[in-house]
């Protein structure tokens, strides 16, 4: 069964349409159109497919660092492992998942799974861990547990789960408990626009610029000349660049069909409105991803980091502590944008050192900098309201000594 589950999980990356039957469609296809769902969206928008890359990108590279067993708690896997020993969880979070992964890649795919559908999967086989992409994945309600089983299905060939055999990460949905809420639901409109105006432009510079064409005449046109007319206008091929000259008679007069232009249609600022909708409904400012508002961003990034990456990474460290029953932290000191900038982190360090909670080399380790060779550099210094007055033992500090 493992053997076999790992060689359909090389099919993971494959962007194979979904099979006949799956619930793919019904769950997770928008409601835009038929043929249009979010894994078209991220192929084919750029918006959607940076947006989603950076909160995927940001979000693997965050350490997870485990801690002891939470106590009092029979965790997931030791009803299926019970001589599985959580010690290797570090390797398995943090180097290699699996033989043919790395924690990047399995991460990426994962948040990428969340963020697209609102749902991602994850399998333990008892060494290593496996991404279940949710395109191949059907849940099935039970009636007494909300899950009774998951139907895998990578190819033709069914792969059934118990519930406790998947770790599930989905964002909660109030009105549906199987499944979750798609974060892009509230930009399904934009994106539908979008496409709109994409198509729009491609056909507009297909037919190199002109929407259409209309013959004027002052006089009544018999059959037959307007027989000839449409026959030379079929010659005038703007798509093929086979643009033959059209004679026209006597008072006839060509023109465009449409005054309009993508100028007089705001083009540019509509369609950019439209992707800054799609990107804040993915969680990423849009002024991360525009060069010209460099001022602002490293207010954006720490925001985004605080309201996107961290909640959303937080979803999947919570299941996995669930599962394994050990303590998962983010390790946020890896984050530089979390961090503070150089001055205020000194000014924070020469409070920390003044107050007598850290000494001045272990201030300078925090920066990075050499230790110091001076006297004193590795003693705390105390405040005087604490060290109190060698003169009056009463403030606190050293007692003299009396006879």
């Amino acid at each position: 069964m493992l053997e076999k589950l790992k060689t359909l999980l090389n099919l993971h990356e494959k962007a194979m349409p979904p099979q006949e039957g799956s619930d793919y469609k019904s769950e997770h296809t928008t409601n835009v159109r038929d043929s249009f769902n979010l894994y078209n969206a991220y192929s084919l928008f750029e918006c959607v497919n940076r947006g989603v890359n950076m909160v995927a990108d940001c979000a693997s590279a965050i350490p997870i660092d485990v801690g002891d067993k939470l106590e009092g708690y029979v965790p997931v896997f030791k009803k299926l492992y019970p001589t599985y020993r959580a010690n290797n969880l570090h390797n398995l979070l943090n180097v290699a998942p699996n033989p043919d992964q790395d924690r990047s890649e399995l991460l990426n795919g994962l948040v990428i799974d969340l963020l697209l559908t609102g749902n991602a999967y994850l399998y333990f086989d008892g060494a290593s861990l496996w991404r279940l992409p949710v395109i191949y994945m059907k849940v099935k309600a039970g009636p007494i547990r909300l899950v009774e089983e998951y139907i895998y299905t990578p190819n033709s060939e069914e792969i059934r789960f118990k519930p406790d055999e998947v770790i599930r990460i989905k964002y909660g949905s109030a009105t549906n408990p199987y499944i979750g809420t798609l974060r892009l639901a509230a930009a399904l409109q934009s994106l539908s626009i979008i496409d709109k105006m994409n198509t729009y432009q491609r056909n507009y510079f297909k037919n190199s610029t002109v929407l259409g064409i209309v013959l004027h005449s002052k006089n009544l046109l018999g059959d037959r000349t307007k027989k000839r007319y449409a026959k030379e206008l079929e010659a005038f091929r703007p798509d093929t660049g086979a643009n033959k000259p059209i004679i026209l008679d006597g008072d006839v007069t060509l023109d465009n069909l449409s005054k309009q232009t993508n100028k007089d249609l705001d083009y540019d600022t509509s369609l950019r409105a439209r992707e800054y909708r799609v990107l804040q409904a993915i969680g990423v400012p849009p002024v991360l991803l525009d060069p010209g508002t460099a001022s602002a961003i490293n207010d954006n990034l720490k925001m985004f980091y605080q309201l996107t990456v961290l909640p959303l990474m937080d979803k999947i460290v919570f299941a996995l502590e669930r599962y394994f029953g050990i303590d998962l932290k983010l390790v946020l000191s890896e984050i530089p944008a979390m961090l503070p900038d150089d001055k205020s982190r000194a000014q924070s360090l020469q409070t920390l050192v003044n107050s007598g909670i850290l000494t001045r080399n272990e201030a300078r380790e925090e920066l990075r900098y050499e230790a110091s060779d001076e006297e004193f550099a590795d003693s705390l210094i105390l405040p005087v309201n604490i060290a109190g007055s060698a003169n009056d033992s009463s403030q606190g500090g050293r007692p003299t000594n009396e006879t």
